[in-house]
């Protein structure tokens, strides 16, 4: 293991993992500090929500999870830290690729392909978050992708230019930091986290255990669940997996 700093991050750097999330884990809450990174080159079991894999060739990408633990962040705004990754790995891909948006609740998309994952857990104690693990992949020089994911994409495959991973590396955490200054604004967060929803303008068709509607997207709740307002003008809210996009 490599210990180094980047951006104002605690970078533990690992050659190779099963998971960045499940090492953060193992280290433990003793160890973890705030703005810590376990990274890795090469990681074999990435996990993605609710079991799926993420799908990454060694030494192309970046595999991390970022560590959060701020002091007296509500455990009812815990959202928040959803948001300060997801635009600033969107602020990150804007600088290289058009039409950057977080299609809800975890995905980074350019246009309509997935360009990276998310995947957070949190640490509640009492009232406040006591921490929280932030898994992020993203695509950046993988010419191929081999699984049965529907739509990946990397900014290689965007630009045909193979970026520096130390660069990018670097850029993605001062862009994450710079959103990380505003955890405690969520209202700010908030807004600019609806302006880069994917499908944030218009009516378009959902499904959910009832069937087929349209709708538009209203917004996020701070339990990150997702707001819709349907044809009829009625709100409709759902957590993960509770409605999809058609």
């Amino acid at each position: 293991m490599r210990e180094y700093q980047v951006s104002g991050f605690k970078i533990l750097e690992y050659e190779e993992l099963d998971s960045t999330n499940n090492q953060a884990e193992k280290l433990g809450w003793g160890v973890l500090e705030d703005k810590m990174v376990v990274l890795t080159r090469k990681q074999t079991q990435g996990r993605g929500q609710i079991g799926n894999r993420w799908e990454s060739e060694p030494g192309k990408n970046i595999s991390m999870t970022v560590v959060f633990r701020p002091k007296a962040l509500a455990a009812g705004e815990q959202f928040a830290i959803s948001m300060v990754i997801a635009l600033g790995t969107c602020d990150f891909i804007s600088r290289y690729a058009e039409e950057c948006s977080v299609k809800w609740p975890n995905d980074i998309y350019v246009e309509d392909k997935k360009i990276s994952g998310i995947l957070i857990e949190h640490s509640i104690m009492g009232a406040y978050v006591g921490g929280s693990l932030c898994g992020i992949g993203v695509n950046v020089n993988q010419e191929c992708f081999v699984s049965d994911a529907p739509n990946p994409v990397s900014l290689f495959q965007l630009t045909g230019v193979e970026l520096s991973l130390e660069k990018a590396l670097e850029e993605l955490l001062e862009c994450i930091g710079k959103r990380y200054e505003q955890v405690y604004n969520y209202a700010a967060l908030d807004r600019d986290f609806l302006q880069v929803m994917y499908r944030r303008s218009g009516e378009f068709d959902w499904e959910d255990e009832h069937g087929s509607f349209r709708a538009s997207i209203a917004g996020v709740n701070e339990y990150g669940q997702l707001i819709l307002k349907d044809s009829e003008g009625m709100e409709r809210v759902y957590g993960f997996k509770e409605v999809a996009y058609k």
